[in-house]
């Protein structure tokens, strides 16, 4: 009788043992997979700092894209100075009202001179600007533009024959003038115009206004 306690304590303890061995191994799992599944979750999710990388420029990445107040003012400055320099190199434009003349036989020949010794000693193919306009097309207006800034004389005549000369002889006597706009009595007084009669400045745009003489 004794035996059989003692046998049936035995068969209790080791059926005891085995279900809570069983146990356990039956809630281990549930305690250390969630835990694995969420960390491999974690684990491949980009890094959120590759996010903004790839995705949205950070904010020292869009500042280069944004110029400054003063590289625009640079780019300004940049497209104002073509602009100048064209203004200083393109020159002064003369302008001669010319008024007086009496037919429209032959042409008008206007020159420009800015030497002294070519003007008074009538050298004419040293004139710096030559115009030579038909009377019949002439509107009054003689035009020399792109000129350097300086000192020059001017002087023209009606040359009604068309012999390229400037007639005062014989039954022909040919209009003339020149930049001083003399008039008709001291023309007449006068053996010769010198170049510092008729010499006026040029610094800026220039308008004349010139009457021709006929005697």
């Amino acid at each position: 009788m004794i035996r059989a306690i003692i046998y049936a304590v035995l068969v209790c303890g080791i059926m005891t043992i085995g279900l809570v061995a069983l146990d356990l191994n039956k809630h281990k799992p549930v305690s250390v997979a969630p835990e694995k599944k969420e960390r491999s979750g974690v684990d491949k999710q980009p890094p959120k700092k590759d996010e903004t990388a790839k995705g949205i420029p950070s904010k020292a990445k869009a500042a280069k894209a944004v110029p400054t107040k003063a590289v625009a003012e640079k780019s300004e400055e940049d497209q104002v100075k073509p602009n100048q320099i064209s203004q200083k190199t393109t020159g002064i434009t003369l302008t001669a009202l010319i008024k007086g003349l009496r037919s429209d036989k032959g042409q008008i020949i206007a020159q420009l001179f800015d030497s002294s010794d070519a003007f008074n000693n009538n050298r004419y193919d040293q004139a710096v600007r030559t115009l030579v306009i038909p009377a019949k097309n002439f509107s009054g207006e003689l035009n020399f533009s792109q000129l350097p800034r300086g000192e020059y004389a001017l002087v023209l005549f009606h040359d009604e024959n068309n012999n390229q000369q400037f007639d005062q002889t014989g039954s022909l006597i040919e209009g003339y003038a020149y930049s001083a706009n003399l008039s008709k009595t001291v023309a007449a007084k006068t053996t010769a115009v010198h170049f510092r009669q008729a010499a006026f400045n040029a610094d800026s745009d220039k308008k004349l206004n010139i009457s021709l003489i006929y005697h």
